[in-house]
């Protein structure tokens, strides 16, 4: 349900905006090991593997990608897009001899975008079973379901059967708002009040829901959970985490995006080898025990 924002909401807004891109300037200053991704070089046997269209010199792919999911995608104080991911891709497309268009969309255009062959694969979302009936996905990175509230706030939230009866702020098009309405129901059949799941366009716009109190809780990832509860204590506090899935980089289904798909995943296992994935992830700070060093295909089970 759309609403209209008042100047104190746009301006509250804005100060979030500002406080983000300061915080992430000082967050990629800190951050280390440096990496050269312009000094990687194509392999031949990498090109190779890619469908015959894409092996020519300087073949461009089109990826769409939501970028609100900091550090593993998301735009930076300088307007470019940046994080985990992008800097991954940029990478495994060095190793390919591929050039890659980065087309910003929301999360909830991803996957029809993959399918009316918008895109030829997208950046990224969690690997389902049931995802993996309509593409390919790469796994990079575990993902935890993450509950954020504020500081100050008295809520206790032991695990997800807590938020019954609380208003919930959630991405849109997410796998959670499914989850939250099973969870409603639950709650329901066990004499609880329901869960009131509002939802946002965005993953900023959600965090944004508690800190002007139009809602108890944000049900998020784990990696913008954690980015932001760390970058804005003040404002954010992480009350609940369960591991659910991993995040993937999805390809069509078809026979040329499996061959994109394994062409790509033997290019992030070079980087792997290479120890470049690992610099990755330590420029980005995430932590080690959320890699996927074999970057498995459909891992999720």
């Amino acid at each position: 349900m759309k609403s209209r924002i008042s100047p104190r909401q746009v301006l509250s807004r804005t100060l979030h905006c500002v406080a983000f891109a300061l915080a992430t300037h000082a967050f990629q200053a800190a951050a280390a090991p440096a990496v050269d991704i312009d000094a990687i070089k194509p392999s031949p046997s990498l090109v190779k593997m890619l469908p015959l269209e894409y092996q020519k010199p300087g073949a461009m792919l089109t990826t769409g990608v939501n970028p609100d999911v900091a550090p593993v995608k998301f735009i930076d104080d300088d307007g470019n897009l940046t994080g985990l991911i992008p800097d991954l891709v940029k990478a495994a497309a060095k190793k390919l001899g591929l050039k890659i268009d980065f087309q910003q969309t929301s999360f909830d255009a991803l996957q029809p975008g993959l399918q009316a062959k918008r895109f030829d694969f997208i950046l990224s979302l969690a690997d389902f079973p049931s995802r993996q009936k309509m593409m390919t996905l790469i796994d990079y990175l575990n993902i935890s379901e993450t509950v954020v509230i504020k500081p100050g706030s008295t809520l206790s939230i032991q695990n997800l059967d807590s938020l019954c009866g609380l208003n919930v702020a959630i991405p849109r098009g997410t796998a959670t708002v499914q989850m939250a309405e099973k969870l409603s129901e639950k709650c329901v059949a066990a004499g609880k009040k329901p869960i009131v799941s509002t939802t946002y366009p965005d993953t900023n716009m959600t965090l944004l829901a508690i800190g002007n109190d139009s809602s108890n809780a944000a049900w998020i990832d784990s990696p913008v959970a954690s980015y932001n509860a760390s970058k804005f204590p003040d404002r954010y506090k992480i009350a609940y985490s369960e591991y659910i899935a991993p995040y993937g980089v999805g390809f069509p289904n078809d026979e040329k995006g499996r061959k994109l798909a394994m062409a790509f995943q033997a290019a992030f296992l070079e980087l792997q080898k290479d120890g470049i994935y690992a610099k990755l992830m330590q420029k980005w700070g995430l932590s080690e025990k959320d890699a996927i060093p074999g970057f498995t295909i459909n891992g999720a089970k």
